[in-house]
């Protein structure tokens, strides 16, 4: 998927320079402009993958309730698969906007979240979601950021906290998802490696070394058992091999401040 037309300006000056979301949307790939890369690739990965299934991290086979990413899981609405996590309450997920508003602006239906932990999906409250912007694919990507709440509070998870803010993002852990089973999520330690933007709403982009895989979307960034930020896209001349981190070849994620930070206080209280 294109990612907001401002960018896509600053990519046609690069030359070949791709600007994607993560998440993965079978529905859409076919009406995509983004479909005029073959094959199509919905995130990037570096060149030494260093992704870790949380089912090896457990080592136990799947992830443990009380394990250190319980509080992480799969966003799905209808075939769009991205990733939330549970934050500051164990019925409230973070997550990027664009996982739960469509490209026509309005909430994606049916969305469910279900934990690494296991257990039944639970539904997701669309009145609940608080968002940057409800044109996400079309607007910077420091509004593209979301709060919602699930329709019952997960029991025996323990959710993330807040890293403070004006945290300068360092080494990172980032848990992201795919279009897999819940327990199959991925774990990496990774690098943030420089801001990009900052937003008034006091939101600040930055570049990631991280490697995703469809369906990453609205990932965490932890630091210890608190988010920095959550992973919303990537930039790429070419998105159809792994590459080294260079400017032309990373991810990128927003911080967990501002206008987010505000909304995800509001819904916890």
């Amino acid at each position: 998927m294109l990612r907001y037309s401002t960018w896509a300006l600053i990519a046609a000056l690069l030359g070949t320079m791709a600007n994607l979301h993560a998440l993965a949307d079978a529905a859409s790939e076919s009406r995509n402009p983004a479909d005029l890369l073959r094959p199509y690739v919905p995130a990037v990965s570096m060149d030494i993958d260093r992704r870790t299934p949380g089912d090896s991290i457990a080592g136990n086979g799947r992830i443990r309730k009380n394990a250190r990413f319980g509080a992480s899981g799969l966003v799905r609405c209808g075939g769009a698969v991205g990733t939330a996590q549970l934050t500051l309450r164990a019925d409230i997920i973070t997550t990027a906007a664009h996982v739960l508003i469509g490209t026509d602006g309005q909430p994606r239906a049916s969305c469910t979240f279900q934990s690494t932990a296991g257990g039944a999906p639970v539904n997701i409250e669309t009145r609940s979601i608080r968002a940057g912007s409800r044109n996400p694919m079309s607007d910077a990507a420091t509004r593209d950021w979301a709060v919602a709440q699930l329709a019952s509070p997960l029991q025996g998870v323990t959710p993330y906290g807040v890293a403070p803010s004006g945290t300068k993002p360092g080494g990172v852990f980032m848990i992201a998802g795919g279009n897999k089973r819940p327990d199959a999520i991925g774990a990496e330690n990774c690098s943030a490696r420089g801001i990009l933007a900052a937003s008034p709403e006091g939101v600040r982009e930055f570049a990631i070394d991280c490697s995703a895989a469809p369906g990453s979307s609205g990932a965490a960034l932890t630091s210890g058992h608190n988010v920095v930020g959550i992973y919303v896209g990537y930039r790429s001349s070419d998105p159809t091999r792994a590459q080294a981190f260079s400017s032309t070849h990373y991810n990128f994620a927003i911080t967990l401040e501002g206008s987010f930070r505000r909304a995800l206080l509001a819904a916890a209280r």
